[in-house]
């Protein structure tokens, strides 16, 4: 009898280690899982992607269909006076050479408070007004007159974002003649100097790797003379085909790909009467967020007649 107990013994022993196993292994499974984590951790990649594709003042951009349910807004139409007949409805006609001067001999300089102020008036503009600005020219010429809005202190200003193109592309009618506004009084700040770069602040370039020259114009232009340091990046890179501005992920990488970087002192687009700058600023400043942007304003006009070194 006792025998057959020993020899019994161990096949108890493992049956009992066995059924020990199998229920550790059941308790594992049926621990609660954290589900919550788990979707976290599979949401925050999606989350870091929709906030690289966001911009930062997206409100700076306007939707053709934005555009058109949109009240309280002055639409401005700054394409170039010669051209007949496309107006969007309701649209006041700003003409360009109506927001430059000519400054120590060099044109296409911006013009003065009072006569900024004469020209926003007379296009029924007043201090408080919501203005979306859009032109032919995939936006070239309407960041122009943001940027002089801006130098003169109007909060809401925005663009079009495709121009015309866009809004047409989206099936709205257009309409032969401008809307006449009723003339109001606009009172502009002083120019604001952080957002105007000058000829001083160029030279001072040279020695100091914080200020960077960022050259907007196109690769010829580049090619046959450029400031010496500056860095090359075509305004029209910045867009899709259709003419709207790329999404903030791409826009980031092609900046920063050439040390375009928000850590910068300051930051000094320039083309041949910053034009082209001007929209290169908008980009940098309202989809970026850059607060370090300065629209050289005399740019290659200016540049080239001052004597200073030319890089081929």
């Amino acid at each position: 009898m006792l025998k057959s107990m020993k020899k019994l013994l161990p096949i108890f022993l493992a049956m009992v280690l066995l059924v020990s196993a199998v229920g550790c292994a059941q308790s594992n499974s049926n621990q609660p899982v954290d589900t919550e984590k788990n979707a976290a951790e599979k949401q925050e990649p999606q989350k870091n992607k929709e906030q690289n594709e966001k911009y930062v003042h997206p409100e700076s951009l306007v939707s053709a269909q934005q555009l058109k349910d949109m009240k309280d807004v002055v639409i401005v139409d700054f394409r170039d006076a010669k051209l007949p007949g496309g107006y969007i409805p309701n649209a006041v006609k700003i003409a360009r050479g109506d927001i430059a001067a000519e400054v120590n001999g060099v044109k296409g300089m911006i013009a003065s408070k009072e006569q900024i102020e004469k020209v926003l008036g007379e296009a029924g503009i007043s201090n408080d007004s919501t203005v979306v600005i859009y032109d032919a020219d995939k936006e070239l010429w309407a960041a122009r007159l943001w940027w002089v809005m801006k130098v003169y202190g109007h909060k809401d200003v925005r663009l079009l974002n495709g121009g015309l193109d866009a809004w047409k592309a989206a099936g709205f009618d257009t309409v032969a003649s401008a809307a006449q506004p009723q003339a109001t009084t606009y009172t502009a700040q002083e120019a604001n100097t952080d957002l105007i770069s000058d000829l001083e602040m160029i030279k001072k370039a040279k020695d100091n790797k914080n200020l960077v020259v960022l050259d907007t114009r196109s690769e010829k232009e580049w090619n046959d003379g450029h400031i010496p340091g500056a860095v090359w990046i075509e305004w029209t890179q910045a867009l899709k085909e259709d003419g709207t501005f790329k999404s903030a992920a791409e826009l980031k990488a092609l900046y920063e790909s050439k040390g375009i970087t928000a850590d910068k002192e300051a930051i000094m687009p320039h083309c041949k009467s910053a034009v082209r700058a001007a929209h290169t600023m908008f980009v940098l400043q309202e989809l970026l967020g850059y607060d370090n942007v300065k629209n050289y304003d005399g740019s290659w006009l200016e540049y080239e007649k001052s004597g200073e070194p030319i890089e081929k």
